[in-house]
């Protein structure tokens, strides 16, 4: 079922990945550290309902938390928009945020001793591809990974 997300301020970038008969919902959350955990059910849901293994929904899980995670801690943004897509190979993750810094996210390298620091580096690591894009005119990114379904 198509889903009336997104609202104008969190559409797609127009050089999004989406195929022709794609599956592909989203949905909007407070910018809060409580959304983490919500955008990991909501897309645990839809990838649940659409079929897909149980391994690929826990890599996905853990992708969509880190660019929430990193959206609530390192911008200014009030709304995250969370975009899923889902063609015969790949699932494609999106977070956007309408934060005003110039910076867009880098993986770090973090010291055995610090608890944080290595949550891009596992993306990079599970996914296929992943980027970041800014939003055009308006202020925010998106931030972006696919995963192989096969």
């Amino acid at each position: 079922m198509a889903s009336s997300y997104p609202p104008a301020q969190f559409a797609p970038p127009s050089s999004a990945a989406v195929l022709d008969e794609a599956r592909q919902e989203g949905f909007e959350l407070p910018a809060h550290a409580s959304s983490v955990a919500r955008a990991r059910a909501r897309l645990r849901a839809h990838l649940h309902h659409w079929g897909l293994p149980e391994d690929l929904g826990h890599t996905a899980q853990l992708v969509i938390s880190e660019f929430v995670t990193n959206a609530v801690l390192h911008t200014d943004t009030t709304r995250i928009g969370c975009w899923i897509h889902l063609d015969s190979t790949r699932l494609r993750i999106e977070v956007t945020d309408e934060g005003t810094q110039s910076c867009a996210p880098q993986p770090r390298s973090a010291t055995a001793d610090e608890v944080n620091g290595r949550g891009l580096q596992l993306v990079g690591a599970l996914a296929e591809r992943w980027g970041v894009s800014a939003r055009g005119a308006r202020c925010g990114r998106v931030v972006w990974a696919e995963l192989g379904t096969a």
